[in-house]
């Protein structure tokens, strides 16, 4: 099975045990004490550094990220939180980021994909107030990291993948448009240690570095920013 398969497979299970604990709880809020319980989905733009990734693909051609600097990618994002008390609120989140690269170098046009799959556990602080609510928080998981990588005289990429911790820092205001939908703006700063990507045989993913001659390692380890628009519905 192709590493893109195992992370839409594993994605699925994912957003089912979503949508399972959505149906459970607002099963529950159906009782006096109503409103305790939030689902959203959303859209948004990271900002983010990985300095490994970038060496490869300078190294490689491919792109015109320089070193050190932040590259852009979009970020979709869904969960459901429930409210345990007045002020705190905890849930779960799947959020899936994506970006790719091109560029042309002596064996021609070459481009490399990745991806980020980001299910995660929520805790953040709840402020509600007549007409909109404020979260504080964060979020971490254990998370999977997959890259597509043109492989050297062939037009088949190869696929690689890896796994690691991951959390981010967040804050969102929530703004009422009727009695229980709410329009959101977020925003968050996010840390993944995610490792070497391997391919299914077990390969490490490498890259020449052509000052020493070394095979260098590559990890999937970023820092990043970001902002989102999304709804959220109150049960």
């Amino acid at each position: 099975m192709k590493a893109n398969d195992r992370w839409y497979a594993q994605s699925g299970s994912l957003l089912k045990a979503l949508f399972l604990c959505v149906v459970v709880f607002s099963l529950a809020s159906e009782s006096a004490d109503a409103q305790r319980l939030s689902a959203y989905g959303g859209i948004g733009i990271d900002y983010y550094r990985a300095n490994s990734i970038t060496n490869f693909l300078n190294w490689n051609g491919i792109g015109t990220v320089a070193p050190g600097a932040f590259t852009s990618s979009v970020q979709f994002h869904v969960g459901a939180g429930y409210a345990v008390t007045t002020n705190w609120d905890v849930g779960i989140e799947y959020a899936y980021m994506i970006n790719s690269f091109s560029g042309t170098n002596p064996l021609g046009s070459q481009q490399v994909s990745l991806s980020y799959s980001l299910p995660s556990i929520t805790v953040r602080r709840l402020i509600r107030e007549d007409g909109y609510s404020l979260r504080f928080g964060g979020a971490f998981g254990y998370h999977f990291g997959s890259m597509s990588v043109p492989t050297p005289y062939s037009s088949q990429p190869q696929d690689f993948s890896a796994t690691g911790f991951g959390l981010k820092l967040d804050g969102s205001l929530d703004t009422k448009l009727d009695e229980k939908l709410y329009a959101r703006i977020g925003t968050q700063v996010m840390m993944e240690f995610i490792g070497q990507p391997k391919a299914a045989n077990g390969t490490p993913l490498t890259y020449t570095d052509y000052n020493s001659g070394n095979q260098t390692p590559v990890n999937m380890n970023l820092f990043g920013v970001g902002v989102s628009l999304g709804l959220v519905y109150y049960f």
